[in-house]
C-alpha cells in the first residue's frame, strides 16, 4: 500500500477540518469507532477513523504513517518514519503557526473551504439512513469568509454514538487550535445535532459500539514539545 506523509499542522488541520462539520454535545462519555470521508481539498478523499475510550481520542488517516492521540489535556502526533517513533506534543502548535512567516495561519485553509457564518439550517421533513442510523435531512445555508454564499443538503441524527464522538473532536480540536468552536460547529451543538453527511464534503461509513484494541489509548513516552 502507498503510504502518505502529511506535515504535522495539516494533520492537526484534518482535524479542525472535520470537527467544523460536526458539533459538540454534552453527553457521558463512553466508547466507540467512527469511520467516515472527508474531502481534504489538494490532498483528494480521505478516509478517516476515530477510535475513543473515557476521555481518550484516536485519529487515524489511512494511508498516513501518523495518527494523532488525545489525552490527559493534550494533543499528541504519533509518527512512524524508517522503523522509529517520533511523538510530538501539539500544545503550542498555533503560535508556532503564527508565527511563521510563510504559510497559512490557520491549517484549515489548505484543506478546503468552510462556513464562516450559518445562516439557516432547515429541516426538510425527510429522512435517510446512513450507516445504519437514520438521520434527518437538512438544508444548510452558509458564507464562506470571502461573504460568498453556499448552500448543501446535510443529514443529521441526535445519535449518543455521534455526540460522543462529537464532543471530544471538537476538544481536540480546541487543544490544537486554541480557538472557540466554528460557527457550524456552535449551530449544531445548539441544535443537539451531529452530522451524519455534509454535502460531498463528509460522510459518515461505519458507526461501531466499541473502539478495538486496547492499546488505543497508549502513548509512546519522552514526545517532544513546540516552543515558541
Amino acid at each position: 500500500m502507498h503510504q502518505r506523509f502529511f506535515a504535522l499542522p495539516t494533520l492537526a488541520g484534518l482535524v479542525m477540518l472535520c470537527a467544523s462539520l460536526t458539533g459538540p454535545a454534552a453527553s457521558a462519555l463512553a466508547e466507540g469507532a467512527i469511520t467516515y470521508t472527508a474531502d481534504g481539498g489538494e490532498m483528494g478523499q480521505l478516509e478517516m477513523t476515530e477510535r475513543w475510550r473515557g476521555g481518550a481520542l484516536r485519529t487515524d488517516i489511512a494511508g498516513v504513517e501518523a495518527y494523532m492521540l488525545m489525552r490527559d489535556g493534550e494533543t499528541y502526533s504519533i509518527t512512524s518514519a524508517g522503523g522509529q517513533i517520533m511523538v510530538f506534543a501539539l500544545s503550542g502548535l498555533a503560535e508556532v503557526a503564527e508565527g511563521q512567516a510563510a504559510g497559512p495561519s490557520d491549517p484549515r485553509e489548505d484543506a478546503m473551504v468552510i462556513p464562516e457564518e450559518i445562516l439557516d439550517i432547515t429541516p426538510t421533513g425527510d429522512t435517510r439512513e446512513v450507516a445504519g442510523v437514520s438521520g434527518e435531512i437538512h438544508e444548510v445555508a452558509w458564507l464562506d469568509e470571502d461573504g460568498v454564499r453556499h448552500t448543501d443538503t446535510a443529514v443529521l441524527s441526535d445519535d449518543p454514538r455521534l455526540l460522543e464522538n462529537q464532543d471530544l473532536k471538537i476538544e481536540m480540536s480546541n487543544l490544537v487550535s486554541g480557538q472557540e468552536p466554528n460557527p457550524l460547529s456552535q449551530a449544531l451543538q445548539d441544535l443537539g445535532l451531529a452530522a451524519l453527511s455534509f454535502g460531498d464534503r463528509y460522510e459518515v461509513l461505519s458507526i461501531d459500539d466499541s473502539p478495538g484494541p486496547e492499546g488505543i489509548s497508549s502513548c509512546p513516552p519522552n514526545p517532544w514539545t513546540w516552543v515558541t
